[in-house]
């Protein structure tokens, strides 16, 4: 599907006036829509249609068995969507059986069609603190268009499925049943942005795993297995470092079809060792979504609890009893200053305990503590780590890198293969090699790292919503296919149109406005706090963002909580920031928040007892260390519940403290 610039959507088979090249204004038949990497723009694939007289002049020798009233198929070009004009009236059925209508487009009836790409992420999580027993099959859900830094909150994570009675395996037939229907057939909810009910298509974009997660989603044997890379058909002992023929949907379906077709249990597990697969019952291979190609390298498994964790592991136990003590001191006196998790305790002896975040800190000091006691060796090999550290970690590359991120990755381990040998034989080495094609797939591996949800988890369950899910829904009805939409939550991803999470508040943006433009603004709005005449004659330096009373840097356009000079707390939108040059103080101006309430007084409440708000015309000079922190916001999806401006646009919403656990789980 695709948009024209007239507002129109386009489906494949559609049949559309179009720009020829060398025809010009054609009839044709879409066949697909593609995007080339270096262009954002969209194209189609068309087929030239032409009836009997056009294609006679095209073609002057063409015979006289071929009816006047059939179409005929002169050509297939491939064309930018801009040269697409309108859609048109299809041929008569006898002229062109081929044309059949995309069921999606019939099932849409003329309804908006709202692309939802979901990404799915699946763990074992423990009831306990020690987080090794009682573990649960859990499923959670997150939107691919949000942004990176929106989609680890914890109102952006949606809970699917959670047991502690089956197998992973045994709940995909009702996972893969609903991922199938939302990507086919799609489904039609009201939107509260639209006003109406739209057709939402949901594919599957990735699903977010650690690997023996991954191996048992493919029906793979695992990191002990001979061909250990579900990626593709290395095997451990002849071809660790290289990669080798590619695994897909099909080849693994034919191999899991050539051990069904073994007579004997002997036979059947030499050629499942052959191939590296199990045959067991899997509905997830049966999907659209090939998942071989679908479930991308994870970073927080793979390198930190992998690569970085290997290294340590074989370098400690060489250390000699001095040079421990000396690792010690280093560490002490080494500026953690800027690291999230600082590195504490007795290092030598515990650092087979570490966690990801440990390993995380670990890695970007290492080369700095350990680089008196390491031979050549292992320098090339940590040299070469950290290389592949900062390629795991990095925020933007090239598409056009990616030879040269390739290069990073087999240097690391090639020089594994000379100084650290043992380390070349293990799964999560080889993975490496396949992480470049994972970041050319779906950008930097941070969009798509456990570590990223694991924190958005752990906030979801500090907030008791697994609780509150847990007390107020039977067991039985988890277990039951069911349907649980919810109306409002479908946002489309394109120009101006408000993106899913949030809320557009009105026309008249002040997010970017500076201290000059402020000084002149005329009525309605009304600054408070500020001296206009000394503010006039003071020259001030414009800042772009602030450090608040809990040490965020809060930017312009971020919402906040802050104290105003009229003694209370109260939420707004920061609008700019300047320093005077006099005194060196430091204002910042807020338009703040009001209370939507009723004739009565009373506070204007949705059906999930979440206040309401609107910007105000009212704008407030703050001191900046009045500026507590910010806040998070939720959009509103109770249509009924949201009213209208004089203006007549929409601008509410609900705070996300309070609402996220009934906004969720209702």
């Amino acid at each position: 599907m695709a948009e024209l610039d007239t507002g129109v959507d386009v489906f494949v088979r559609d049949c559309v006036y179009f720009q020829h090249p060398k025809l010009g204004l054609s009839k044709g038949v879409i066949v697909k829509f593609f995007q080339v990497d270096s262009c954002k723009e969209v194209y189609c694939e068309i087929d030239t249609l032409v009836d009997f007289n056009r294609f006679a002049q095209i073609v002057p020798d063409t015979e006289a068995y071929i009816p006047e009233h059939v179409n005929i198929i002169f050509d297939m070009i491939a064309i930018p969507i801009s040269s697409v004009h309108a859609i048109c009236e299809k041929p008569a059925e006898d002229s062109c059986n081929y044309l059949k209508p995309n069921h999606l487009k019939t099932k849409a009836a003329g309804r908006k069609v709202v692309m939802l790409p979901l990404i799915l992420f699946t763990d074992d999580l423990s009831g306990n603190k020690s987080k090794k027993w009682h573990k649960f099959e859990s499923w959670y859900l997150m939107l691919a268009g949000l942004p990176r830094h929106e989609n680890a909150k914890p109102e952006n994570i949606h809970f699917v499925s959670c047991t502690d009675l089956m197998d992973v395996l045994d709940m995909t037939e009702c996972v893969a049943q609903q991922l199938q229907q939302l990507e086919l057939d799609g489904l039609i909810v009201y939107d509260s942005f639209y006003k109406e009910t739209v057709l939402v298509i949901a594919p599957l974009l990735c699903v977010i795993c650690d690997n023996p997660r991954a191996s048992q989603l493919l029906n793979h044997l695992g990191g002990s297995a001979k061909k250990f890379c579900r990626f593709c058909m290395a095997d451990r002992d002849t071809t660790p470092c290289s990669v080798c023929e590619e695994r897909t949907r099909d080849i693994s379906l034919q191999q899991i079809q050539e051990i069904q077709s073994q007579r004997t249990e002997k036979a059947k597990s030499d050629k499942s060792t052959e191939v590296g697969l199990r045959d067991v019952p899997n509905s997830l291979l049966h999907i659209l979504a090939d998942l071989f190609k679908s479930i991308p390298v994870e970073v927080l498994h793979t390198m930190l609890l992998g690569a970085c964790k290997y290294f340590l592991s074989h370098v400690m136990p060489t250390l000699s009893k001095e040079h421990k003590q000396q690792v010690l001191a280093r560490i002490s006196a080494f500026n953690m200053s800027e690291f999230s998790v600082k590195i504490h305790g007795n290092v030598c002896r515990h650092y087979k305990s570490f966690v990801g975040r440990d390993y995380k800190a670990w890695a970007q000091m290492a080369i700095f503590i350990l680089h008196p006691y390491l031979s050549s060796g292992q320098k090339r090999v940590l040299l070469s780590l950290s290389k592949v550290f900062h390629m795991a970690y990095c925020s933007h590359f090239e598409p056009s890198q990616d030879e040269q991120l390739r290069h990073i990755c087999k240097e690391y381990v090639d020089n594994c293969m000379a100084h650290m040998p043992e380390l070349v034989h293990k799964q999560k080495t080889h993975y490496l090699l396949h992480l470049v094609d994972c970041m050319l797939d779906y950008g930097p591996s941070s969009a798509f790292s456990a570590e990223r949800c694991g924190s958005g988890l752990r906030e979801l369950y500090n907030t008791n919503a697994v609780q509150h899910f847990f007390n107020s829904v039977p067991m039985k009805l988890l277990n039951k296919t069911k349907t649980i939409y919810q109306p409002g939550c479908g946002r489309k991803a394109s120009k101006n149109v408000v993106l899913f999470g949030t809320v557009k508040i009105d026309t008249q943006d002040l997010s970017s406005v500076t201290f000059s433009q402020l000084l002149t603004m005329d009525p309605p709005f009304q600054i408070v706090g500020l001296d206009f005449d000394d503010a006039r004659q003071q020259s001030v330096v414009q800042c772009r963002a602030v450090v608040s009373h809990n040490n965020e840097l809060i930017h312009a356009g971020d919402y906040v909580k802050f104290y105003a000079p009229v003694n209370e707390f109260m939420y707004g939108q920061l609008l700019t920031t300047v320093q005077l040059t006099s005194s060196g103080a430091t204002l910042c101006f807020v338009r703040g928040f009001e209370a939507m309430a009723l004739a009565d007084g009373t506070s204007l409440l949705n059906e999930f007892d979440c206040p309401l708000f609107s910007l105000s015309r009212t704008i407030l000079s703050v001191d900046s260390s009045n500026i507590l922190g910010a806040v998070s916001f939720v959009h509103e999806c109770d249509a009924t519940s949201l009213c209208e401006s004089d203006s007549g646009d929409t601008g509410y919403l609900a705070v996300a403290s309070r609402a996220v656990a009934q906004h969720h789980l209702r």
